[in-house]
C-alpha cells in the first residue's frame, strides 16, 4: 500500500464534502497518476469518492435552471402564518426554507442515486416539458425500513429543486374530536396549494391505512377519503412527497396517487462502508478497520451507522488506547438491536470463533493479516493460534 495514502484519502474526502470543478479536477489527476504508477486499489478508492461527489455536484442547485418559478402560487416567507389545529392551536406543519435544507447528498447504491437524479432532472427541464404539454412528476412516495434516510432524502430533493418544504407529520394531524382530523388535512392542503412549496407528508401511514380494515371506524375511512381528495386537488399545483416506514398499511388507492414510488433499502456493504467513512470523520481508520465495522453492522440501517460512529468517537476520547475489537464487543453488548444476533453471540463468546467467522465470511473477504491487526496480533501468532484451534477440534 502507498505510504500515507490514508492521509491523502482523508484530505480528498474532506475536500469533496463541498466539491467544485477545481478540486475534482485535481483529485482526478491524482487518481490517474496513481493508476499510472500501479497503485490500482488506491486509484479505485479515489474514483469511488469522485463518483459520489460528481452526482451531488451535477445536481447542485446552481446547476438547475430555476425555470419552474412559472408555477402558480404565492411566495412562502418566514412571515407567512402557518395553519393550526383549531382545538389545540398546534401548528399543522413546519416550514424549512432552502438555506436550512441539507447540503450533503444522501449515500445510496448507484441505481437509487440515478432514480433520484431523474426526479430532480425533470424539474430542471420544466420549460421543455411544458412545451410538449407535459409536466414533471407531481408526487413521490418514499418508503422503506426505519433509519434508511428517507426524510433526509426528501429534504435534499427539495434543496435541489430550490423550493421551501412544508413538513407535516401526519400523526400530528390526528385528533380525537370528530371531524377535526379531516379538517386539519383539508387546511394543510389548502395552505400548500396556495404557495410555491414542496409538501412533505412524514409518517404517512398514520392516516393512510387500509380503508377495508374491519377494526377501523367510519371516521378513519372518511379521513382517508379526505386525504385522497386532497392529493387529487394538489395535482399540477406543486410537488408532494410522502414518507412511510410501513408501506403495507397504505390503501391501494393511496399508492395510485403517487406518480413515483421509490423504495429505500437498508445499506449494502459498499454503501455501509461509505456511510461509516462519512460519519466517523475526523477519526481515522484504515480500510480493514472500516470493513470490520461494516461487517459488524451488516443488515443494519444508516441511522445505526451514525449511532456507531458517535459511540466510537466517545470510546476513543475516553480510552485512547482502545482496541477496535474490544470497542465493538462493548457496542454489541449494549446495542443488541443494532448487531445481528448470530454475529453478536459469536463476538461475545470466544475470539477463536470470532476470528473463524471473519475468515469464513464470503462478502467482506477478510485476510489473515487484516484480522491479526484488528486483534492486535502478528500474522504468525494468529496462524499459530488457528493451528492450535484446529488441532483441538480434531481431538
Amino acid at each position: 500500500m502507498l505510504k500515507y495514502f490514508n492521509i491523502i484519502q482523508a484530505l480528498s474526502r474532506s475536500a469533496l464534502t463541498t466539491p467544485n470543478e477545481a478540486i475534482m479536477h485535481q483529485i482526478k489527476r491524482l487518481k490517474e497518476s496513481l493508476e499510472k504508477d500501479g497503485f490500482i486499489k488506491e486509484a479505485k478508492s479515489l474514483e469511488a469518492m469522485l463518483s459520489t461527489s460528481e452526482s451531488s455536484f451535477n445536481m447542485a442547485p446552481s446547476k438547475i435552471q430555476k425555470s419552474f418559478v412559472v408555477l402558480k402560487g404565492e411566495e412562502l416567507t418566514i412571515k407567512t402564518s402557518i395553519p393550526v389545529d383549531k382545538e389545540t392551536s398546534t401548528p399543522l406543519a413546519e416550514v424549512f426554507f432552502p438555506d436550512n435544507l441539507p447540503e450533503a447528498a444522501p449515500v445510496f447504491d448507484e441505481n437509487i442515486q440515478l432514480a433520484i437524479q431523474s426526479i430532480v432532472n425533470e424539474w430542471s427541464k420544466f420549460d421543455q416539458l411544458m412545451e410538449i404539454n407535459a409536466t414533471p412528476a407531481s408526487s413521490c412516495l418514499i418508503y422503506g425500513a426505519p433509519g434508511t434516510g428517507k426524510t433526509h432524502l426528501a429534504k435534499w430533493i427539495a434543496k435541489q429543486i430550490g423550493l421551501p418544504v412544508v413538513l407535516a407529520r401526519l400523526e400530528g394531524l390526528m385528533s380525537s374530536y370528530l371531524g377535526t382530523t379531516s379538517r386539519n388535512i383539508g387546511n394543510l392542503f389548502t395552505f400548500s396549494n396556495r404557495y410555491k412549496c414542496i409538501l412533505l407528508l412524514d409518517e404517512f401511514d398514520a392516516i393512510a391505512k387500509l380503508r377495508n380494515d374491519p377494526q377501523e371506524v367510519g371516521e378513519v375511512k372518511r379521513v382517508v377519503n379526505t386525504l385522497l381528495q386532497s392529493l387529487d386537488s394538489r395535482h399540477e399545483k406543486g410537488f408532494t412527497i410522502g414518507v412511510t416506514n410501513h408501506e403495507s398499511l397504505l390503501d391501494p388507492a393511496i399508492w395510485r396517487r403517487f406518480d413515483i414510488q421509490v423504495e429505500i433499502p437498508k445499506p449494502s456493504p459498499e454503501v455501509m462502508i461509505q456511510l461509516l467513512k462519512k460519519f466517523i470523520t475526523p477519526l481515522e481508520f484504515n480500510e480493514s478497520e472500516i470493513k470490520f465495522l461494516a461487517w459488524c453492522l451488516d443488515g443494519s440501517s444508516g441511522a445505526d451507522a451514525e449511532m456507531l460512529s458517535k459511540w466510537l468517537k466517545r470510546a476513543f476520547v475516553l480510552e485512547k488506547e482502545s482496541n477496535i475489537v474490544d470497542v465493538m464487543k462493548q457496542f454489541a453488548l449494549l446495542n443488541s438491536g443494532r448487531v445481528n444476533v448470530a454475529k453478536r453471540n459469536i463476538m461475545l463468546h470466544s475470539d477463536e470463533d470470532f476470528i473463524a467467522m471473519l475468515l469464513n465470511d464470503k462478502t467482506y473477504l477478510f485476510k489473515q493479516k487484516d484480522i491479526a491487526s484488528l486483534f492486535g496480533m502478528t500474522p504468525s501468532s494468529l496462524s499459530k493460534q488457528l493451528s492450535k484451534f484446529k488441532d483441538s477440534e480434531k481431538i
